[in-house]
């Protein structure tokens, strides 16, 4: 870990980290993504096996290979909202009636207890590994050598009230600098940068900005020709303006012909990036008919399904397309790698 910045300011309800891996030799394309496995907090480890009544250093076998009860639960069995199935798999055991709703496992260890620490073992062989979080890259090869960035929000929620967070959004929004953590490059062979001439549009609101800092910034350092479009917006300018001073030196520059901003929350009336495109139909259809590639990366529900169909009903409207015409229309774009999606 290099570097490690919350890029919201004062007053923003949000924690959303920029992140600098040292990477020397790692070979990865814009576009790509980041995979990281997190690990569980020691205080609910601790918790656990101090409820189930187990020893930390018991050594059993998940998935043929052998760990200490302690190394299974820290770092490979995943103990946060465990799904119905496991709930009910660990109802089976423990012989009790359980609803059948998500649960922790520490909180099912309190609620329903094991009667001893062979029944626990039987439910820790039976659960799930912790499952790799993907991050875009934000970064850029041309730009950025020797290192890889990430862009990572912090994922906070109320379960009855109580304030709990995501389990690698949290891990990651708490190391420290210097920190040496494993990950891998999950390619994305379908949200790839065209050839340097051909124009783009990026409609990357929140933390979909990330792929977009990586294509600029390759755009910038490769010298490519093409033009540059960006939609990006969030809550609050103030606060909330992701990468703020690159995109202004990005406009500055001329390596962003456009940009559209949308703060939701700066005014009474919200405004999102769906409005900006609206305000701007014309030029962005024009955009589209001479060549120039569409690209979405954000939240899948609602945000890019209400971009999407922003999307379509641009098309319908400045192409004079029926309904069904406008479909056809983005997907012929799709299927010709000029729509690309990157949604979460």
């Amino acid at each position: 870990m290099l570097t490690h910045i919350n890029l919201n300011d004062a007053g923003s309800n949000k924690e959303t980290y920029h992140i600098e891996i040292a990477a020397s030799g790692l070979s990865y394309e814009c576009g790509d993504a980041v995979g990281i496995i997190a690990e569980n907090p020691v205080s609910e480890v601790e918790a656990i096996l101090q409820v189930a009544g187990a020893a930390a250093e018991k050594i059993i076998y998940f998935k043929n290979e052998a760990f200490s009860l302690f190394d299974l639960l820290r770092y490979k069995i995943n103990i946060f909202h465990l799904t119905e199935r496991l709930v009910k798999m660990y109802a089976g055991v423990v012989e009790q009636e359980v609803p059948a709703v998500r649960f922790n496992l520490l909180d099912l260890l309190r609620i329903y207890p094991v009667k001893n620490a062979a029944q626990f073992e039987e439910v820790i062989g039976k659960m799930n590994a912790i499952s790799p979080r993907l991050y875009t890259i934000a970064s850029s090869p041309a730009a950025h050598q020797g290192e890889v960035h990430i862009l990572v929000v912090k994922d906070q929620f109320h379960i009855n009230e109580d304030c709990k967070a995501g389990l690698c959004s949290n891990y990651l929004s708490s190391l420290a600098v210097n920190t040496n953590r494993h990950f891998f490059i999950q390619p994305n062979k379908r949200f790839r940068l065209p050839a340097p001439g051909k124009d783009i549009i990026m409609i990357g609101p929140g933390t979909g900005i990330a792929p977009f800092r990586s294509f600029l910034a390759e755009r910038e350092a490769t010298g490519a020709a093409g033009k540059n479009w960006l939609f990006f917006g969030d809550q609050h300018f103030v606060s909330d303006f992701l990468y703020q001073t690159e995109i202004q030196h990005w406009y500055e520059t001329g390596v962003l012909t456009k940009v559209n901003l949308a703060f939701s929350r700066d005014q009474d009336k919200k405004i999102y990036v769906l409005h900006k495109m609206l305000e701007n139909a014309v030029e962005l259809f024009a955009w589209i008919e001479t060549g120039a590639h569409i690209y979405l990366c954000g939240k899948k529900a609602p945000t890019s399904i209400d971009i999407e169909n922003t999307l379509l009903h641009i098309i319908e409207q400045q192409g004079g397309y029926s309904t069904a015409k406008a479909r056809e229309y983005l997907d012929t774009l799709e299927a010709a790698g000029r729509y690309e999606k990157d949604v979460y």
